[in-house]
């Protein structure tokens, strides 16, 4: 959706169009609810946490001036609302793509590449679930920000503005996040290379 468009949809939402709400949601609401469970780990959360930034987009929809995206806005919302999120559940061992259940499918082994071969989608699943654990061992905000840089290719200064941080900072985090990954994951380096 380009940017006149949104701003066009905006102006209804403020006028009362139920409608273009609707459409503001559809689409945006893939990416929100993606960028939510990657952050907190569970689908149901993260359809509550994009539920509940849609519902406050809804309510300050007159408050938006106009001077970033909508997109902008949801990102920063569900950040802010895993955060808490995940203080208030006290999940801090928990990241996303760590199953709930034995049941629940791992989204990374359904994301396979259905071409390749019953030992490569072997090796997939199992790199997932490595780097599943190596994220565990990364704090909060790390988490947060690799997440937000490498998953959602958000610009160094744009999750800066999300997390309300230095730009310094947040790369001072990622360096840490990348460091400790490559520590945790330095076997399956060489297969990469």
């Amino acid at each position: 959706m380009n940017p006149e468009q949104e701003k066009l949809l905006l102006a209804q939402v403020r006028d009362g169009n139920e409608h273009a709400f609707e459409a503001l949601v559809n689409a945006h609401s893939a990416r929100i609810i993606g960028l939510a469970w990657k952050l907190v780990g569970n689908r149901a959360d993260a359809e509550e946490i994009a539920q509940e930034a849609f519902l406050k987009l809804y309510r300050g929809v007159s408050s938006l001036r106009g001077e970033s995206r909508v997109a902008t806005w949801l990102y920063r919302t569900v950040t802010n609302l895993a955060i808490d999120h995940l203080r208030r559940q006290k999940l801090k061992r928990k990241i996303f793509f760590f199953r709930q259940s034995e049941e629940e499918q791992d989204p990374l082994e359904s994301v396979a590449d259905p071409a390749a071969s019953p030992r490569e989608q072997l090796l997939a699943g199992e790199t997932g679930r490595r780097l599943a654990r190596a994220l565990e061992k990364l704090s909060t905000r790390q988490r947060m920000i690799f997440t937000l840089r490498h998953h959602e290719e958000l610009p160094l200064k744009e999750i800066a503005g999300l997390l309300k941080l230095e730009e310094g900072t947040v790369k001072a985090h990622l360096h840490r996040a990348v460091s400790t990954l490559r520590k945790e994951l330095k076997d399956l380096q060489g297969d990469q290379v």
